[in-house]
């Protein structure tokens, strides 16, 4: 199915996550270029990124079988997948204590090789969306991008972006936690580097640190990962 569904351009290229010749990396490397080219045509950049609440918990059956087949999958896996997700039981063990199992009503079955391809196949519209200049993920951390001539250009962008995909969510089920929203600015731009207009994920107001980390990797506002160098260096070993 995950080889399937890139060949067939189900899944949008910046998405990763149990695919195959697909890792964060590459990702993180496609986001990197994306900026570096609006810094290079003079343009400023702001990135905010997300994370889907609940994540395999949270996937409802029913939903999870009309994602497939609004994605064209055929009906004998679409079954397949319907009596996977049925008739789930779980129970609670603590030592020598186990709790009457529970009928679980929701949710992707963790440890199962097919649980993260489904959650990737269930959130691949989240990166067809429009409002953003480019989308990329990694199984529920999401992220968008977005270029203009000016910060508070990109910031309306951004905060407009954030409630049309919570509006959208509403409707998909699929929710996104204000908690972990985080934001960054690019610009290499004097008069920007005090500059850090603030993002609105529905009540929260969130403003750009002087770096986040994103996937692995530290992001400073003129992208020149001195800050990835000196955390990622205090956690390596030093050679002998």
């Amino acid at each position: 199915m995950a080889y399937a569904a890139i060949k067939y351009g189900i899944l949008h290229p910046n998405q990763a996550g149990a695919l195959p010749k697909r890792s964060a990396v590459d990702i993180v490397v496609s986001l990197i270029y994306d900026i570096e080219k609006a810094l290079a045509a003079g343009k400023v950049a702001t990135l905010v990124t997300e994370d889907v609440m609940g994540a395999f918990d949270a996937i409802l059956r029913n939903r999870m079988i009309l994602r497939l087949r609004q994605q064209g999958w055929p009906d004998f896996l679409i079954r397949w997948i319907a009596s996977f997700l049925l008739d789930r039981l779980a129970s609670v063990r603590f030592q020598d204590t186990t709790t009457p199992s529970a009928r679980l009503r929701c949710g992707l079955p963790q440890g199962s090789p097919i649980s993260p391809i489904l959650y990737v196949l269930i959130t691949a519209a989240i990166y067809f969306l429009s409002g953003a200049a480019q989308r990329y993920g990694y199984a529920d951390d999401t992220a968008m991008l977005f270029i203009g001539d000016s910060l508070e250009d990109t910031a309306r962008q951004a905060s407009e972006a954030i409630a049309a995909m919570e509006s959208w969510g509403r409707g998909e089920a699929i929710h996104f936690d204000p908690k972990k929203t985080e934001v960054m600015h690019f610009s290499r731009r004097r008069a920007d580097h005090s500059q850090s207009p603030i993002i609105h994920h529905g009540d929260k107001e969130i403003r750009a640190p002087t770096s986040m980390r994103w996937l692995g990797i530290w992001l400073d506002k003129k992208l020149t990962f001195n800050q990835h160098i000196v955390l990622d260096g205090r956690r390596r070993p030093v050679g002998l």
